[in-house]
């Protein structure tokens, strides 16, 4: 990005990956600007901020103050995000789709904290969901059925997105305004539950994101209850059926190391110590006669020696077996 004069922030992707005319908070019917030179002040040579926040919400706007400007102004020109020389070309396409595909994307933090957490697997897959923004809400449901009414159950105010049945809806955010919740965290402007969560998780530690994690679970059954059973109960029992799956039915007994670790006896083989001779017999039975081999190696598996012989058997294999062993001693 230069002066921002070429670049129409409606259609074209800019400054950050994933920044558009799809990430703006507002309606889009209130925003008349549409270069990106229309949000950066000439005078001070850098970004109109409140204008900024007001458009993009105080997340994706922290992210537009940290484009830097280069001195005197260039004009726009296009570059390759996934390179560092800004150059494209196939081998770089394909190397970007593969380190996406294994989870190096934008959202590479929350990825890597998800499967992370301390809590029960169902809840991990419920974070992977969310994640995806692929959770069954009204607003998804009302694409699929015209029918439908986008509209939030609960609250009756706003449609009824992810980010806002888990934060925005005032039932979500009496849970977790009773569980002390920042209110930064509450308060800030987000357009998807992934830009949230990896937000806070940069003031929590693992324990506590996966208590937080466990909360919205939580949230999203009493949601799920008021839809199935036009039931819902109040914050505090929300929140403390939350605390009780941790406290009361100790779940991190089942994903923690155990206090009393089993003991992993040693697999596979092993090389032998510096000295040691290594003896391999076998025997073999034909009637009232037997035949025995042996073969001796040192510590590297040089082989020393061995013998080979022919001797009569009364009793059978298993004498067989231990007249070998002598004759290898």
């Amino acid at each position: 990005m230069g002066n921002g004069r070429k670049i129409d922030f409606w259609q074209e992707n800019w400054g950050v990956e994933g920044l558009s005319g799809d990430s703006i908070y507002l309606n889009r019917r209130e925003v008349s600007e549409t270069r990106v030179s229309e949000f950066i002040d000439e005078a001070t040579v850098g970004w109109k901020e409140e204008r900024v926040r007001e458009i993009f919400g105080d997340f994706t706007g922290d992210q537009i103050y940290k484009i830097p400007f280069l001195h005197n102004v260039p004009d726009d020109h296009r570059i390759w995000f996934h390179n560092l020389l800004g150059s494209y070309y196939t081998k770089s396409a394909y190397s970007w789709i593969t380190l996406k595909h294994v989870g190096f994307g934008p959202h590479r933090l929350f990825w890597n904290l998800a499967w992370k957490l301390q809590t029960l697997p169902k809840i991990k897959v419920f974070c992977w969901r969310l994640g995806h923004d692929i959770l069954p809400t009204y607003e998804k449901n009302s694409k699929i059925r015209r029918d439908f009414d986008c509209m939030c159950p609960r609250c009756g105010i706003e449609m009824e997105t992810l980010i806002h049945a888990l934060k925005d809806c005032s039932r979500a955010r009496a849970v977790l305004m009773y569980g002390g919740l920042n209110n930064a965290r509450v308060e800030g402007c987000y357009r998807r539950c992934v830009d949230w969560i990896e937000d806070t998780a940069h003031s929590l530690d693992k324990k506590a994101l996966s208590d937080f994690v466990i909360v919205l679970w939580n949230i999203w059954n009493s949601r799920n209850n008021k839809f199935f059973r036009n039931m819902e109960d109040e914050a505090w029992v929300i929140w403390d059926r939350a605390a009780g799956l941790n406290k009361e039915f100790r779940i991190f007994n089942f994903v923690e190391r155990l206090m009393i670790p089993k003991l992993n006896g040693e697999k596979g083989w092993q090389k032998p110590g510096a000295g040691v001779v290594k003896i391999n017999f076998d025997a073999a039975v034909d009637g009232s006669r037997m035949s025995f081999g042996l073969v001796a190696r040192d510590h590297e598996g040089f082989v020393l020696g061995g013998r080979a012989g022919v001797l009569e058997n009364q009793t059978g294999t298993e004498w067989a077996e231990l007249q070998a062993f002598a004759e290898s001693v």
